[in-house]
Formats: C-alpha cells, sequence, structure tokens
C-alpha cells in the first residue's frame, strides 16, 4: 500500500510515520510537496499536492495533517476539506491537531513526561510546542532532527492511543476518519484503540 502525507514540519512528519508504522507497517511513504512550510502554504498549494500523490505517486490513501493554530478546529478542516477536489475526498483523511502537533502529543502527559524524562508539570498546558522541540531538539542540526523524529515516531508506535481518544476531540475525530478509510481499502488493519 502507498501513503500519500501532507504535513507542515518534522514533528507533523513524524507522527504520520509512527502511525503508518502501528498501524500499516508494509505501507510505503510518501511526502507531498508544497512550495512553503506554513500552514498557509500548505492549504494554498493543497490541490495541487493531492492531485499529485493521487495521479503520478499512485497512492492508496492520502493523510493531510494540520494545525488548527488558534482556531477552531472543526471549522480549519470543514474549510480546508472543501480544497480536496471531489475525485480524492474518498481516498484522503483530514487531520487538524488543536493548536498543533505537540498539543496532540501531550494528550497524555505522563506517556510524554516519561519519553522526555521531565515531569507531567514541566509541560506547559497551553501550547507545549516550543518546549517539546527544545526537549527533542527539533530546529537543531539536522542529526539531531533526525534522532527527534525517530524519538516521535517510536513514542507514537507504542503509546497507548487510549487516552488521546477519551480526551482529544480532534484526534479521535482523525482516528475514526484513518480506520474507517482503512476498513474500506482493506490494506491495514487499525485496531479499536478503545479495547486496548
Amino acid at each position: 500500500m502507498k501513503i500519500g502525507y501532507i504535513v507542515q514540519g518534522t514533528a507533523d512528519e513524524a507522527f504520520v510515520a509512527g502511525l503508518a508504522r502501528r498501524w500499516c507497517n508494509d505501507a510505503e511513504l510518501l511526502r507531498g510537496q508544497f512550495r512553503g512550510r506554513s500552514g498557509l502554504s500548505l492549504r494554498r498549494e493543497l490541490k495541487k499536492a493531492i492531485t499529485a500523490l493521487a495521479m503520478y505517486k499512485s497512492c492508496d490513501a492520502i493523510v493531510v495533517l494540520t494545525d488548527s493554530d488558534k482556531d477552531d478546529w472543526k471549522a480549519v478542516k470543514s474549510r480546508e476539506w472543501k480544497k480536496i477536489p471531489q475525485e480524492y475526498q474518498h481516498m484522503t483523511v483530514f487531520g487538524v491537531a488543536e493548536n498543533n502537533i505537540e498539543c496532540w502529543l501531550s494528550i497524555d502527559r505522563r506517556a510524554l513526561a516519561h519519553e522526555l524524562s521531565c515531569q507531567p508539570d514541566d509541560i506547559p498546558k497551553d501550547d507545549p510546542s516550543g518546549f517539546i522541540k527544545r526537549k527533542l531538539g527539533i530546529g537543531k542540526r539536522d542529526q539531531l532532527r533526525q534522532e527527534a523524529k525517530s524519538r516521535i515516531e517510536k513514542f507514537i508506535f507504542k503509546v497507548d492511543m487510549k487516552p488521546w481518544i477519551d480526551d482529544s476531540k480532534s484526534f479521535k475525530s482523525f482516528y475514526e476518519d484513518i480506520r474507517g478509510l482503512a476498513q474500506r481499502k482493506q490494506q491495514c488493519s487499525i485496531p479499536n484503540e478503545l479495547e486496548n
């Protein structure tokens, strides 16, 4: 199975890779390209990037992951979903992290604190992005960035997702959409994480 993905940054890319490793280990991941690194750039070029993944890279499924920043995640998802070409909507999942992907990483503060070797209360509640990036070394030299990506991927692979699904409506929506797509495609078997 070929899974195309469109993300904004290093942590987002590692997040998608961790989910693929967890739920569809044999999948080939193909990154969609767009100019720039901001959410605005991604949204402006979404149609072009999705079309390229579907037509030229023959992806079976496409995952788009973006941040809501300070906006309501449901409003962002609804607005941006309309930019996905109709002919590719059946194979696309659109995830919107509340504020940023680091907020999803910190849904289960105890698990993340264990990973980062800190206390749960050390992780900022409003916006943990800078703290997590510093602790992981994201934004540093290339070698540290690769190590950070690997740590996030491994963390996603092993973390108990039940608290994430229970405690984040945006993550629950993303999980349900991915699980639904997997059931339709019948190429990956995503377990019911609520039963773990």
